[in-house]
């Protein structure tokens, strides 16, 4: 009788499960692409209301509606023909229908059309749950950017789907998160959640997602893939009849490698600098607890974005002078340090992205060391730090400072990614490798599936009581 339980036993354990209350938010989201720009789709959310109040009004974000039309575009007029190589464009996320366990519910835009505000016929006492029904359309921009398609030739076309869905606010302190979205920087801070998403594409499409794939198949001219996780903070994907795809396998955990076929060698490159990046980490940080991790060559101006599982890389790093230099490989491990440092212990990533930015930076900088030896480390400090040092030291903004204060993307990553780096640098020299380890296998332990704020990180150093790590440190830091 191996594997098999008594069937009475059986039974129990399964209605059990079946009527299991929800510990935290469940998604499930299915989407219908028309293989261009445009998708319908249906999104069932199990909110569960973790707060100690009972919750009439529910509040989402509605990122892509900064695409809505020109005057609610975030970015600098001088980033603006990154983003949009082809010309402006426009795009957003239209609501169609919101319901409350099968019910409708009034429902409103405001902070200009960025958020979404649901008025509950039944409020929601703490510890219970609601099933929140909504239909959306979306409608992507062309552009260079994390929501925006791109052309590839004539008929070749590949779709960067990040913060793309109606995402729910986070609810702290008594008042609901809704910073509008930056010029640039990270615009999001979530919760972790669980995630069910199915995809109806065109045939000859690829789908890349965060999540495991839990299965793909063929219906009507249209290829439907499926993929899910739980306890992962948001979700993206990147859709392409452009992909080819490469494995591998590291501790355990499969790595999906999709780019162009032109660009064959940086999507070999990405998957061996993945393989490494995963295998330092895993060893320095704690175990990646996922099955499945994917790097998808997509479109993003700035480089690369994380994801939960899925890493998002701009086309142009998988060419040259990129792919020769340490930029690729840099982003890259940055990217996958990621999945550490937001994807499992999160933060709020605009009002204070130094937490999981300047800890990322550094964790690349010890992946080139371990990776490379001293001749790695030099190479970072030569192209990231030297480089960086006259900013940093010209600047009048700080580490911890939100990201509305810094003049522009350069000034913001000198400041809050290589000073951050610069930070733990110091601090490892200080306390030494080992002890810096167990720090941030602790941290990691304490605060992974959960955020965590500047104050709680800064208290929980000083809890340590390391020695040279005192009040003279942080203010020579902070």
């Amino acid at each position: 009788m191996q594997g098999t339980l008594p069937q009475s036993k059986q039974s129990s354990e399964i209605d059990s499960k079946i009527h299991e209350k929800p510990q935290r938010n469940k998604y499930d989201i299915r989407l219908e692409y028309d293989g261009k720009n445009h998708i319908k789709a249906e999104m069932a959310l199990t909110y569960v209301n973790n707060s100690s109040a009972p919750m009439k009004e529910l509040y989402f974000h509605l990122y892509p509606n900064i695409f809505r039309d020109k005057k609610h575009l975030p970015f600098f007029s001088w980033d603006l023909h990154l983003v949009f190589p082809d010309g402006i464009s426009t795009g957003g996320i239209d609501i169609l229908e919101a319901r409350q366990d099968g019910e409708p519910v009034e429902w409103t835009t405001l902070n200009g059309d960025e958020a979404l505000k649901l008025t509950l016929k039944k409020p929601v006492d703490p510890g219970k749950n609601s099933k929140i029904q909504l239909k959306f359309a979306l409608t992507i921009p062309r552009a260079n950017y994390r929501f925006g398609y791109m052309m590839f030739g004539k008929d070749r076309i590949t779709l960067s789907l990040g913060n793309w869905y109606p995402l729910l606010a986070i609810y702290d302190g008594g008042k609901w998160s809704l910073d509008k979205h930056p010029a640039f920087g990270d615009p999001t801070y979530s919760d972790i959640s669980d995630y069910t998403v199915r995809f109806t594409v065109p045939q000859d499409f690829t789908v890349a997602a965060s999540g495991a794939l839990q299965g793909k198949s063929a219906k009507d001219g249209k290829t439907i893939y499926t993929y899910s996780m739980e306890k992962i903070r948001d979700f993206a994907a990147a859709l392409s009849n452009n992909y080819e795809t490469a494995e591998d396998f590291v501790d355990g955990i499969k790595i999906i490698s999709y780019f162009h076929p032109e660009d064959k060698k940086g999507g070999f490159m990405a998957l061996d600098i993945v393989k490494h990046a995963l295998s330092v980490y895993n060893d320095s940080f704690g175990k990646y607890p996922y099955p499945e991790l994917r790097l998808a060559e997509a479109n993003f101006y700035a480089g690369g974005m994380e994801f939960p599982t899925f890493i998002m890389m701009n086309t142009a790093k998988y060419k040259e002078p990129y792919l020769s230099s340490t930029s690729f490989e840099r982003s890259t491990a940055h990217e996958v340090a990621h999945q550490w440092w937001y994807a499992l212990v999160g933060n709020d990533q605009i009002n204070e992205p130094w937490v999981d930015e300047g800890l990322t930076e550094f964790s690349a900088l010890y992946y080139f060391e371990k990776r490379y030896g001293q001749a790695g480390r030099e190479s970072y400090f030569e192209r990231q730090v030297d480089a960086n040092m006259s900013l940093i030291k010209g600047s009048k903004r700080k580490m911890q400072d939100p990201v509305r204060l810094f003049k522009n993307n350069r000034e913001y990553f000198a400041i809050v990614y290589v000073k951050g780096a610069l930070f733990y640098e110091d601090l490892k020299n200080t306390i030494g490798e080992e002890k810096m380890l167990d720090f941030l296998r602790s941290y990691f332990d304490t605060y992974k599936y959960k955020n965590v704020s500047f104050n709680e990180f800064i208290e929980f150093l000083k809890q340590k009581h390391y020695p040279g790590i005192d009040d003279g440190f942080f203010k020579k830091w902070f």
